[in-house]
């Protein structure tokens, strides 16, 4: 909601004047008084799919506005003018199998090489920038496993959340007194060791020479950033959690990884509206089970290896036609105005797509890839030459700067667009 009163409304004075620790929403009401129309922060999501999805249900066949949808676009049909399929794009020097999910918001090559080391995904590289600005820089979730394809700078994997129950937790549920003051403890606990670390490098810089000084000089930044960042997350700690204004959610029963992705979607929806997180990661690793089919059991893996065999294809496609559907119900809920008639989709980039173009034969080549909401001009199929395609990390240096971060480079990335992706 979008109030303009002749006064500002703080979360202090509410809970001030409730008398107990309230649990309450983000209002828009809360932005100041009389101010110019409240710039609303821009935000990321990007799920990605293990096992890819089947290209020819994908991809439409025809490029530009006019393309007529394949199945797979057919289902968010609804949704046409608010997304873009781009085809054709992948990372150079990733051919690595299952193992490109490692590379694919980073850029990083060769990451089946027993010396791979990673780079910094996307989503932490925003998270570097913006996320100090809300009480979780970033969240990242998976069904029934800690795999993610987020990476820190140092190249470490960052573990996604697999309850959908501890996520909602973790969000939304206040903890008892003792446990704030034990999370405040541990805060204060890491910035004493940086306190001490950076004694001991302040030391070291009089006894070394330029160019380690400078390294010195860079590590600082960093300790001093991460301070910040600690003050901040101390903070938060203190401040009650926002009431979603739905019952706790659960878990799914075991092999309904559809459904459990689903709700990481509508947690992801209900942080992003209360301000708790603006990028979030979500990485659907298949499922036995199915909304569509609920009497039938599948093998996700063994049917994205279905050597064009028409049966395997076609309950392939009853599982990927349910994950486009909760996608599609996503979308929807972005799109849904509030009062003021703004629609959280519309500063909401959404980034749907694999690692794979084929997974039957491991190929990295030609990866679906659907960019929504945003701020972007959408409507159409950008279709690139497989042989010869702009790097993927064009679209994440694009991302970034339509993100409002300041990125010349990153990855592999040769230029800061795609051609024909614009902003709105």
């Amino acid at each position: 909601m979008n109030f303009i009163t002749k006064s500002c409304l703080s979360r202090r004075t509410l809970l001030k004047q409730g008398g107990i620790a309230l649990a309450l929403p983000w209002l828009e009401s809360m932005q100041a008084a009389f101010a110019a129309t409240p710039v609303q922060p821009r935000r990321f999501i990007c799920v990605l799919n293990y096992f890819s999805f089947h290209a020819p249900n994908f991809f439409p066949k025809e490029a530009g506005v006019a393309y007529t949808p394949s199945p797979y676009l057919d289902i968010i049909k609804e949704h046409r003018d608010d997304f873009t399929v781009i085809s054709g794009l992948n990372h150079p020097e990733v051919r690595d199998g299952h193992s490109s999910d490692r590379s694919f918001l980073t850029g990083t090559p060769h990451p089946g090489s027993p010396s791979f080391r990673n780079g910094i995904s996307l989503d932490q590289l925003l998270a570097e920038k913006i996320g100090s600005q809300t009480r979780f820089p970033c969240i990242a979730m998976a069904q029934g496993s800690g795999t993610s394809f987020s990476y820190s700078r140092s190249g470490v994997a960052i573990p996604a959340e697999p309850s959908v129950a501890r996520m909602f937790a973790k969000l939304f549920i206040n903890g008892t007194p003792a446990e704030v003051q034990a999370e405040v403890e541990r805060i204060r606990q890491g910035r004493s060791i940086l306190d001490r670390v950076g004694e001991e490098a302040r030391a070291m810089k009089r006894d070394v020479g330029a160019a380690d000084r400078e390294k010195l000089d860079q590590y600082f930044t960093s300790v001093r950033e991460l301070e910040q960042r600690m003050v901040t997350a101390e903070d938060y700690a203190r401040r009650p959690k926002p009431n979603p204004g739905i019952t706790p959610l659960k878990d799914p029963a075991p092999g309904e990884k559809t459904l459990s992705f689903g709700l990481n979607l509508q947690l992801a929806q209900i942080a992003f509206q209360a301000d708790l997180t603006r990028l979030a990661t979500i990485y659907y690793i298949g499922t036995t089970n199915t909304p569509s089919k609920p009497g039938e059991s599948f093998a996700y893996h063994d049917l994205s290896h279905h050597g064009q065999d028409g049966g395997k294809i076609d309950k392939l496609t009853l599982l990927e036609r349910d994950v486009m559907t909760e996608c599609g119900k996503f979308l929807g809920r972005l799109k849904m105005p509030n009062e003021s008639g703004s629609r959280l989709l519309d500063n909401t980039i959404t980034v749907v797509g694999a690692g794979m173009g084929n997974a039957s034969s491991h190929d990295a080549t030609n990866l679906p890839i659907l960019v929504a909401g945003g701020g972007f001009k959408h409507g159409q199929h950008i279709a690139h030459d497989p042989k010869s395609p702009p790097p993927l990390c064009n679209l994440w240096v694009q991302i970034a700067r339509q993100m409002g971060i300041d990125v010349a480079r990153f990855g592999t990335s040769t230029s800061s667009e795609i051609p024909g992706f614009e902003s709105a």
